[in-house]
């Protein structure tokens, strides 16, 4: 629920929100009106979206583009409405095989954000193209305007070393998401896993 999402922000003093979700529906789902009133609500709580936290590219390559891509779009508008700068997207599931079908389509994102005043940010996750760190580089490299989103435990869970990660993708990370994992893929308290967490946030400080 918002309200409780609101109190726990202001009691721990953040007033930048990554949003996913709103009374249970997804950011995707959401309606016009009720995006216009979530950003009154934060407002007056002095709480700022950072980014939009989307659903977008996770789908298969065979899904229906068109309507994923028009989904995007009203996002987008989302965006605009929350006043938030950046959008977190990902690369398509089991597709790891098919990475210039993949950056085909991430163009076509990029595309529709152009001139937006957003960027569009990649976020490594399981079983999508950009799951292992070289394959994101490849994505990144090939489109420049979109960025990182660098989430230590789901490389852990795909069984990548964040040590090495980091090396080839620091220089392209926006954000991180600050999330740990054993390498058996159990999720831990941030800088209790193998995620080398309090190194890459200390990196990350100083880009």
């Amino acid at each position: 629920q918002l309200d409780g999402q609101i109190a726990a922000l202001n009691r721990n003093k953040i007033d930048l929100l990554e949003i996913r979700g709103i009374d249970g529906e997804n950011i995707s789902e959401l309606s016009i009106d009720k995006v216009k009133d979530t950003h009154r609500r934060l407002s007056d709580a002095g709480i700022s979206v950072w980014s939009i936290g989307s659903p977008t590219g996770k789908i298969e390559l065979t899904d229906d583009f068109g309507t994923h891509l028009d989904e995007f779009k009203r996002m987008l508008d989302f965006a605009h409405i929350l006043e938030a700068k950046h959008f977190r997207l990902f690369s398509f599931f089991d597709a790891q095989n098919e990475i210039d079908e993949v950056i085909e389509r991430l163009c076509k994102f990029c595309e529709a954000a152009d001139g937006s005043g957003i960027m569009l940010c990649h976020e490594n996750e399981k079983c999508i193209c950009g799951d292992t760190a070289e394959r994101c580089l490849k994505l990144l490299e090939a489109l420049p305007q979109m960025k990182a989103i660098f989430d230590p435990a789901n490389f852990i869970q795909v069984g990548v070393d964040t040590l090495e990660a980091w090396k080839l993708l620091h220089g392209k990370v926006e954000y991180l998401h600050i999330k740990d994992a054993h390498a058996d893929g159990t999720v831990v308290p941030a800088g209790k896993g193998d995620g080398n967490l309090p190194y890459i946030v200390s990196e990350y400080l100083k880009q």
